[in-house]
């Protein structure tokens, strides 16, 4: 007559046995590691033992979607910190899939692809009126920004990114020309 693996003691005749990998239990003795309820449905081998899907989790949390909140079982994005599916990884703008190879910007703590960036969140420039974009050097003077090359003096259009300059009025004058 054999024995149960966990309890040593023998199954009586006509009881249910649970068997896995070569070892027979009694159906409650075939249980969690952590919890020790019975395993009824699915499980985790774990050091000899075994893990419900609840403890397996506990123990070896999943990273979930900063999005929708469900877990994510393949591959996924990691963007400031946060871990989306792909298809959880939106536009804050306009909400269409951003590739995980395009370039990225941050409104508000979202993602947002370029081209809604550069549109409609974007310093932008007081010279030449195009958006700031990232990697691109700019000067900020009195809540005014400026392309570095679009830094220049109001009477002789020279450039003054790296020079002094003066103010009189709305101008920005460059040393010659004050």
């Amino acid at each position: 007559m054999s024995a149960c693996t966990s309890c040593h003691n023998s199954f009586p005749a006509g009881s249910r046995i649970t068997e896995f990998d070569g070892k027979q239990y009694h159906p409650d003795c075939f249980a969690c590691a952590d919890c020790r309820k019975a395993i009824t449905s699915q499980f985790y081998p774990f050091n000899n033992e075994y893990l419900c899907s609840s403890c397996h989790e506990a123990r070896f949390p999943r990273k979930r979607c900063a999005k929708c909140g469900s877990v994510i079982t393949s591959a996924g994005i990691t963007f400031a910190g946060a871990s989306y599916h792909a298809n959880c990884f939106l536009c804050v703008t306009c909400k269409q899939p951003i590739s995980a190879q395009s370039k990225i910007s941050m409104v508000e703590g979202q993602p947002c692809c370029v081209n809604c960036y550069e549109e409609k969140h974007a310093k932008r420039c007081s010279r030449c009126q195009k958006p700031i974009v990232a990697d691109v050097e700019y000067l900020e003077f009195e809540d005014k920004y400026w392309h570095k090359e679009c830094f220049t003096c109001s009477k002789c259009q020279k450039c003054i990114a790296e020079e002094s300059f003066y103010q009189d009025g709305n101008l920005i004058l460059c040393k010659d020309c004050i």
